[in-house]
């Protein structure tokens, strides 16, 4: 009988530290209590009173059946042998015998190592890779190794682990596992052929050991997992020969010269926003995971998906008392606070981050911290390498080599593919850049010089760019972030200026909120300048927006302010535009004299001006206005002139699904329906690919506007509702009212009178807010005839005889269709 005191605890001992499980993993993957494994360990209990926690322990260990009568016979209980023949009266102990099953005509699981960490219960998702590599390594052959690479936390290791266990009866000599950074490899190599029953210690030198333990492995099959690899020098000796043995290698690093030729495959964090919401189900329960999804989802949005990042998160909700989702969310808003937030015993995300830095020769890591800290204020996507040469100040040879070399340690991933010729780019994960933040202060940049370059940087690509709709959308977060840091640092003149540059992509992309956040904005920062010209873009910018948003009251108000300051400046140009644009407000209004005023006075200066898209811009304005007026000749004249100018102006180039469009006015009006069809679904096609939201409602609803006159009501419907729910999305009020127009008319054509009555109300309260009275006098039209049609003519001639008198009053040329119904009815 033994008689050291501490035997029980250096058996467990050599096995729990041989696992690299800590005792809180263990008592997380076994349910015993914490405190318990921790008194086995440290010798305070001598002798367990029960086996049934040993026998949980052991398999959680996966320890073979030798290892695990070591454990139960330390500790004073019968050999796994002896208690298979308790089972009988016993089904808990029939459960916990599982792992070492009686085998008669097979070997035994114990016969073969199984050296694998713990599958984790909580794995979810990577059903794409697990495939793959599946796949890959149930093949005859291994020539190459296999490899699972990708940034710290993203889950390599837990995907090998998952990956042996699912594979474990594949290999039938076994699955070997070495943790590369925290064991020598003649130790590795040591534990490998002792595996097997061969004592390598006598071949003290690495060479000889390495020969021993390839000549060993020759004829088995068996799969190797190399664990957090960190060099080529690590692997080498431990690659067996004669491609029988599989070698799955997991890496951070992209550049390990002994992986050339092997399969890889790249890991990232959770592409789908459900997985990590698995994950958050799989710990914290599925009841409580569905009922703060919302809260998990942003929570699971701050950590960038990382799995690590979220098991964390999770775990310390899940097992750390007091805690709530709502609280817990509150602190991992704070930037500077999230990765404190992170650690749960000894896994942080923090640690991780450093280790991989720490891979790096110390001479260089103050360097590559500061560049770090440079390419983290990005907070797009991601970014390209000329912008962060700006931010870094450096030349773009050295940026270049920097970035490859944060990207070979899977400190930043491969961003968005972009046409050749253009700058390559990088993402960083928001962890990382959070990371990044927090540096010593001894290798922080100065913020304001960084602040000043990206505002100018991102102003001038504003400028190149700004019929380029697809650049400025792959630039918009760093676009803003830089605006941002403009505002912050006071610099004024970039911040305003910018704010006006990317006002009318904004626009384009109907994100009129964040629009009038950052000219509000604007229009305090511009008091700090003594800047004319910019004060007059802002008030003509803030115009526009509060057109788009329906609010006339406001909109008219700031054109008048525009056109005040552009007639004090002699700023003829912007004096046609601001024309123009309270043409179009008066004409809305229904006030077609005060609209032809405005227009014509615009269009002479245009022409005076040469501005030839201005021109054609006021000519179409007069040639809607005439058609209005039913004036449909002239209408014609204004539309042909208009449109033969459109090219006029090389700047105006981005206009030609307008033109495209008023192509199509005119073959609509003509008749030749194909040929309207034809230009207006060129004109969506190009509008859809620059995401100009306000054109491709106008050509949805031009479309469905003709489908319901070639009586394809179907093809009307799905036009009509495309109009309806974009405007609304992006709260064109306008344009939401010409489409609840329109949609009332198909319902009521169909008949569905109930939706048309509900469409026609909600025009008429729309049109009531806007002081259209155009559109009062159409929903009043509308409404008379779902009336006439519900047998309620008293309201029908009623809301007819007021829509006749808003028709009157701005000379609409529906009058004289109003009249003829009236009659008839």
């Amino acid at each position: 009988m033994n008689t050291n005191p501490f035997h029980f605890a250096d058996v467990l001992g050599k096995f729990v530290s041989a696992s690299g499980y800590t005792t809180g993993q263990l008592a997380k993957l076994t349910g015993i209590p914490k405190p318990t494994i921790v008194n086995w360990l440290e010798g305070r209990v001598k002798r367990p009173r029960g086996y049934n926690d040993l026998l949980r322990l052991t398999a959680v260990l996966h320890l073979n059946q030798s290892q695990a009568d070591q454990v139960l016979i330390a500790a004073g209980h019968p050999p796994i042998a002896d208690l298979h023949s308790l089972v009988n009266d016993n089904p808990e102990l029939l459960t916990l015998l599982k792992p070492w099953p009686i085998a008669k005509n097979a070997p035994a699981v114990s016969s073969t190592p199984f050296q694998a960490m713990s599958d984790l219960p909580t794995f979810v998702g990577r059903e794409s890779e697990l495939d793959i590599l599946r796949h890959a390594l149930q093949a005859d052959h291994h020539p190459q190794p296999y490899s699972i690479q990708g940034m710290s936390g993203v889950g390599k290791t837990t995907l090998a682990a998952h990956l042996a266990h699912q594979l474990r009866h594949h290999f039938r000599d076994g699955v070997l596992w070495a943790r590369l950074d925290t064991s020598d490899t003649l130790s590795i190599l040591s534990a490998i052929a002792r595996a097997y029953g061969v004592d390598v210690n006598p071949y003290a030198d690495l060479h000889g050991r390495s020969r021993v333990v390839r000549d060993i492995l020759t004829h088995k099959h068996a799969l190797i997992v190399l664990d957090n690899a960190q060099s080529s020098e690590q692997i080498e000796p431990l690659l067996p020969s004669g491609g029988r043995c599989a070698v799955l290698v997991t890496t951070q690093r992209q550049n390990l010269a002994v992986l050339r030729g092997a399969m890889v495959v790249k890991l990232r964090p959770f592409l789908s926003p459900t997985t990590s919401l698995a994950l958050f189900a799989q710990i914290l329960g599925p009841e409580r995971a569905a009922a703060e999804r919302p809260a998990l989802s942003e929570l699971a949005d701050l950590l960038g998906h990382l799995p690590q990042a979220i098991d964390i998160a999770a775990s310390r909700l899940a097992y750390e008392p007091g805690w709530s989702t709502a609280d817990f969310l509150q602190r991992v808003r704070q930037r500077q606070r999230r990765l404190a937030e992170l650690a749960y015993e000894n896994q942080s995300i923090h640690l991780s981050f450093d280790a991989s830095l720490h891979t790096l020769p110390p001479e260089q890591r103050p360097f590559l911290q500061r560049f770090l800290r440079q390419i983290s204020y990005f907070s797009g996507e991601d970014f390209s390498d000329e912008a962060a040469t700006i931010a870094a100040d450096l030349p773009i040879e050295k940026t270049q080599d920097l970035l490859r070399q944060l990207y070979s340690l899977s400190l930043l991933q491969r961003g968005r593919t972009v046409p050749a010729g253009q700058p390559s780019r990088y993402a960083t994960h928001p962890l990382l850049r959070d990371y990044a933040a927090q540096q010593d202060e001894a290798t922080q940049p100065k913020e304001s010089a960084i602040a000043q370059r990206l505002a100018v940087y991102f102003g001038d690509y504003v400028k190149q760019h700004q019929h380029d709709y697809a650049a400025l959308e792959l630039e918009m977060q760093n676009i803003l972030m830089a605006l941002h840091l403009a505002e912050m640092h006071g610099e004024w003149a970039s911040f305003t200026a910018g704010v006006v540059g990317f006002y009318p992509f904004l626009e384009a992309r109907g994100l009129y909120e964040l629009a009038g956040n950052y000219l509000a904005r604007a229009e305090t920062a511009v008091t700090h300048l003594q800047n004319p010209a910019l004060l007059l873009q802002l008030a003509h910018q803030q115009g526009r927006l509060a057109q788009r948003r329906g609010d006339y009251i406001e909109a008219e108000t700031r054109y008048e302010a525009a056109l005040h300051l552009a007639r004090q400046q002699k700023n003829e140009a912007a004096l046609s535009h601001i024309l123009r644009a309270l043409g179009v407000l008066a004409a809305r209004r229904g006030d077609y004299g005060l609209a032809d005023a405005y227009y014509k006075e615009g269009l002479a200066l245009a022409r005076q001006l040469g501005q030839g898209g201005a021109v054609s811009d006021f000519l179409r304005g007069l040639g809607v206005q005439a058609y209005m007026q039913g004036e449909l000749a002239r209408a014609e004249d204004f539309y042909e002139a208009g449109l033969s100018l459109i090219y006029a102006d090389e700047a105006e180039s981005a206009a030609s699904a307008d033109m495209l469009w008023g192509l199509g006015t005119l073959a609509e009006e003509q008749g030749d329906f194909t040929q309207a069809e034809a230009y207006y679904r060129q004109a969506l096609e190009r509008a859809t690919a620059v995401s100009h939201l306000e054109r491709s409602i106008v050509l949805r609803r031009s479309l469905g506007g003709l489908a319901l006159i070639q009586g394809d009501e179907a093809a009307a419907e799905a036009h009509f509702a495309a109009a309806l729910s974009l405007a609304e999305d992006i709260g064109h009020r306008w344009q939401v009212g010409r489409a609840l127009s329109q949609w009332g008319e198909l319902k009521l054509q169909r008949g569905q009178l109930e939706a048309a009555q509900a469409a026609f109300n909600r025009l008429f309260d729309l049109a009531r807010v806007l002081q259209s009275q155009e559109l009062v006098a159409v929903a009043q039209y509308g409404q008379a005839r779902v009336a006439a049609r519900s047998g309620d003519k008293e309201r029908a001639a009623d809301k007819a005889r007021q829509a006749l008198d808003g028709f009157t009053a701005i000379g609409h040329y529906r009058v004289q269709e109003v009249m003829e119904w009236l009659r008839e009815e």
